[in-house]
């Protein structure tokens, strides 16, 4: 039987299309007169914010612009102060706006009425996390156990660390009864680390990169599509399951329990 859901943050329970991030690192690299593109900021969605600013500047496009505008390769210096700057963009928003994505509350309703306990792990900051627990919580949405890199000596996602140190702290000693839920290819790579059954969600993902009115906007067949290249990004880090949204959760769960009573 399944006894904990572990879920990511941005992207999976809140900001739709896990925009904040992305905006953030564009203020902070743009302040350096260097532009990566959208799809290279989500490349690397997930992972510690720290990780996620190096291997950014580790990208060829991004050297190369470096180089031209400095003349020399980004320094451990420069590193810093990207993420400095990153970090109070980000801030900046949490602190203003957090917005559940649809169907949070009713899965949470549904996970507390089957007796199933709910933590968290992110590629936040534990300040980052602060503002967003607190805008969280106002809006009804309360994670038994929220943990981020810091509280496994630096070891974020994809090692599979937190959802180990949840796992202890919720006394469960079979991977098999715990879910991991998430928008990027690390979530699931995260879960899969630890042994733990994997689901990937669909819209509003970071994988999908699109606002709720941008998806809603979308023709029938746009829409098809949009799910489709998700699902398959997914589907190559074999995820176990991949649901469209929050609403779907139950009924993979409940797919999972059967499974265990045959």
């Amino acid at each position: 039987m399944i006894e904990a859901v572990i879920f990511d943050w941005a992207g999976t329970t809140v900001d739709y299309g896990s925009l904040a991030p992305v905006v953030a690192f564009k203020t902070a690299f743009n302040a350096k007169k260097i532009y990566p593109t959208d799809e290279e900021i989500r490349r690397f969605m997930g992972m510690s914010k720290w990780d996620h600013i190096g291997e950014l500047l580790s990208l060829d496009t991004v050297r190369q612009q470096w180089q031209q505008e400095y003349s020399n390769d980004p320094t451990e210096e420069d590193r810093k102060e990207l993420y400095v700057m990153f970090e109070s963009a980000l801030m900046a928003h949490l602190v203003k706006s957090t917005e559940l994505k649809p169907g949070l509350l009713d899965t949470i309703q549904f996970l507390k009425d089957n007796g199933i306990r709910v933590a968290t792990t992110t590629g936040y900051t534990p300040e980052m996390m602060e503002a967003l627990r607190v805008g969280a919580e106002k809006l009804g949405y309360r994670p038994e156990i929220i943990l981020t890199s810091a509280d496994v000596n630096d070891n974020g996602r994809p090692a599979p660390d937190m959802i180990n140190k949840i796992m202890t702290e919720f006394e469960i000693d079979d991977p098999a009864k715990v879910i991991k839920i998430g928008d990027t290819i690390v979530d699931i790579e995260e879960g899969k680390n630890a042994g733990v059954k994997t689901v990937g969600i669909i819209e509003g993902s970071s994988l999908m990169g699109l606002t709720e009115e941008e998806f809603v906007n979308m023709t029938k067949d746009e829409q098809t599509d949009a799910r489709a290249y998700v699902e398959r990004e997914f589907d190559s880090v074999d995820a176990d399951y991949v649901i469209n949204s929050l609403s779907e959760l139950p009924e993979v769960i409940r797919s999972l329990n059967q499974l265990k009573e045959m």
